[in-house]
């Protein structure tokens, strides 16, 4: 096995006092925190791979358990900060970097690989740089980097300082708190991540159990309807949308029919209604209205809040955010009907900003493409976050099975010594 060169000694799988020790950054990226691994560090079995993630993690090894709050691991509970990103150098001619995201529940063993996360990817470069999967230059440095799990490219955009001088905290971004590193990402064709189609019903607007909605796949598939259309408006906390029952009840039935009209795959076969009644990340709902005055006033031109679709976004994830903006400039989507103080997508290629209030300001996103009548073609949406890397460090694995501790004392013969 070929291992990366880190930026720091002896980063690399060991055995202290007979416990496997697996090297881990904990990272946020936008309002998303996760766990990022080498892909250079973890076994190629699938298998072995999410046992190393549960531990990390601190989910169920097998089964479910209720409640589970992963105070034995490093997850936090929430959706949003319940990811793993395996990151490897690419092959692939013309890219840098390979992303592949392990989306875990917290009372769940079950990991979902088929989703991407835009606010988390913004943490990669940092990563990548000090792993010695890239070579940061001063000034201005591009990687581009493949998902795995959706086969989206996306640009990362970061300012490194000259070798030995600090990165300079220059971005503020609503829901963080203070300063940091700024990383813009713009999403490379990001139409039909999981369906080969923008609109995978075939309509811009369908109606699903009397009720309108868009479903989009744009960067990810996403149902979008009118919040007074289930009896709420858009501007409730994300803790209140959680505990309304009644909502729930609406939503859930809607979310499952929207999915079954998109024909949403998972492991290369259809989802069953059962399964997307369960399901964690797909598709996501989207509850809009007409930004409020004040939110017109800081730019924005929908107000929305975002399910994922078990739980409410605390602010907006940048791959919802962009599927809302690209919806909000098609005429004929209820997107485009709620939107406010925006012009549609023209027959010349253009650069749309968009702003999308949500519970934590208001996020921006910039769609570029052309519309004119049914031809739609989207090339690419951007949009920056701030990064950091919260910690770094070795994370033991005290449940080890037999053959997980096998394959790190073959593979990693100077680590076990």
């Amino acid at each position: 096995m070929t291992l990366p060169r880190p930026a720091i000694d002896g980063f690399v799988p060991r055995f202290i006092d007979g416990t496997l020790e697996i090297p881990v950054w904990h990272a946020r990226g936008g309002t998303s925190t996760g766990i990022v691994l080498l892909a250079a560090h973890l076994p190629p079995s699938k298998e072995l791979r999410e046992e190393v993630i549960r531990n990390v993690m601190g989910v169920p090894l097998s089964g479910e358990e209720p409640g589970n709050r992963q105070i034995t691991g490093l997850g936090r509970g929430i959706t949003t900060s319940n990811k793993v990103f395996v990151l490897d150098a690419s092959d692939r001619p013309g890219f840098d970097l390979e992303s592949t995201l392990a989306q875990l529940a917290a009372g769940k063993a079950a990991i979902d690989w088929s989703v991407n996360c835009g606010n988390m990817s913004a943490s990669l470069p940092l990563v990548a740089f000090e792993a010695g999967l890239a070579g940061p230059r001063p000034g201005r440095n591009t990687l581009r980097v493949y998902n795995t799990n959706t086969g989206i490219a996306a640009d990362a955009v970061i300012e490194m300082p000259a070798p030995g001088t600090p990165l300079v905290p220059d971005t503020e971004m609503p829901g963080v708190m203070g300063r940091w590193p700024g990383v813009a990402l713009s999403l490379v064709d990001p139409v039909g991540s999981k369906t080969g189609r923008l609109f995978p019903t075939g309509a811009r607007r369908d109606t699903i159990l009397g009720v309108e909605i868009s479903c989009l796949d744009f960067a990810m598939p996403m149902a979008i309807v009118r919040a007074e259309d289930l009896g709420c408006r858009a501007d409730e906390s994300p803790e209140d949308l959680e505990q309304d029952p009644d909502l729930r009840a609406r939503m859930q039935p809607l979310w499952v029919a929207a999915g079954l009209a998109m024909g949403l795959e998972r492991d290369g076969r259809r989802m069953t209604a059962e399964e997307l009644a369960v399901s964690e990340t797909v598709p996501k709902m989207c509850l809009i209205a007409p930004p409020t005055p004040a939110e017109a006033e800081r730019g924005a031109h929908v107000r929305a809040r975002y399910f994922t679709p078990q739980t409410c976004h605390r602010s907006m994830a940048v791959t919802g955010g962009s599927c809302l903006a690209a919806a909000s400039l098609i005429p004929g989507t209820v997107a485009h009907d709620v939107a406010a103080g925006l012009e549609a997508l023209g027959p010349e290629p253009a650069e749309h900003e968009v702003g999308i209030g949500n519970p934590a300001g208001v996020l921006r996103a910039a769609i570029h493409g052309t519309g004119e009548g049914d031809e739609i073609a989207i090339s690419s949406a951007s949009y920056m976050r701030s990064a950091q890397i919260l910690i770094r460090g070795h994370a033991p694995i005290y449940h080890a099975s037999a053959e997980l501790t096998a394959h790190y004392r073959d593979s990693f013969a100077e680590a076990a010594e």
